[in-house]
Formats: structure tokens, C-alpha cells, sequence
């Protein structure tokens, strides 16, 4: 568990499994009652991130607020790019493979556009090979103008 009072999303998967075994039902039992399928509430209990509305179910069904999960220490210790990341693992849509690929995106996107001292626009896809000059260009200029918004937001 969280070392406070507190809890993290990460204790989610091992209050599920103790709130489980501690009313003595199964895993099918407990998905049916939250109201989820069986293979999402045994994804979560092995560790998974759920979406959000998944989440909010399994809260209550803990007899818990989903906002008990975080608090303020909590939220600005994980980086914006870890939570992305989290979110992006959660997805069912999403293989693990392209999880990390967007994730990897995001975090040179963040770490480039989190920097206010930077001025050349400049980006690295892994996938940039499948990028036609066009499209290279037009993202080029998205950037831009991302940043240009983020400096000007710091004003």
C-alpha cells in the first residue's frame, strides 16, 4: 500500500483481490457485480491501469471515492508523461507495443515543449519514416505554434 493514509492507483489491483477474497467470491462473481468483464477485473487486479470509467466502478465497489486515490503529493510526484503513459498501458484498444510507442512520443514531445528556453522546433518519430514531407511539414508547424502558445500562456 501507499506508505500514508493515502492511496495510489497503484494499490487498486491489491484492494481489489483482498476485498475479493475477503467475501469469499471469484473473480467472475466480483466482475458481474461491478459490472465489468470478467477479463478487465482480472487485468486490474494483476496491476493494469482501467479507463476511467472502469475506475469509478471499482472504486465504489470498494466502498471507496475514486478522488481517495489521489491527492495533491500524489499527482505532482508522477510526471504528466508517467500519467499519460499509465492511461495509454490501460487502454484496451491499444497493444502493450503501441502503448509504448505513444508513450515514447509523448514523452519527447513533453520534453521538448516543456522547456521554454528552447527555440528551434525539431522532433524525432520513431515511426517518421511512414511520414510524408507534407505531413513532416504541416506537424512542423503544430509544434510551432504549440510552443508559441505554451510561452505565451507563461506570461
Amino acid at each position: 500500500m501507499h506508505p500514508s493514509n493515502s492511496l495510489s492507483i497503484n494499490d487498486l489491483g491489491k484492494l481489489l483481490r483482498d476485498h475479493r477474497k475477503t467475501r469469499g467470491i471469484g473473480l467472475r462473481t466480483a466482475a458481474d457485480e461491478v459490472g465489468v468483464a470478467f477479463n478487465t477485473f482480472a487485468r486490474v487486479e494483476r496491476g493494469h491501469i482501467p479507463d476511467i470509467e472502469t475506475f469509478s466502478r471499482l472504486a465504489r465497489w470498494l466502498g471507496r471515492s475514486p478522488a481517495d486515490f489521489f491527492d495533491r503529493e500524489t499527482a505532482s510526484a508522477e510526471s504528466t508523461p508517467d500519467a499519460i503513459e499509465a492511461h495509454l498501458r490501460g487502454d484496451r484498444a491499444l497493444s502493450p507495443q503501441a502503448a509504448e510507442r505513444i508513450a515514447g512520443i509523448v514523452r519527447e514531445f513533453y520534453a521538448f515543449l516543456a522547456r521554454p528556453d528552447e527555440v528551434a522546433v525539431a522532433y524525432h518519430l520513431r515511426a517518421a519514416r511512414t511520414m510524408k514531407p507534407e505531413a513532416s511539414k504541416i506537424f512542423t508547424e503544430v509544434l510551432t505554434e504549440m510552443h508559441e502558445a505554451l510561452l505565451a500562456g507563461d506570461e
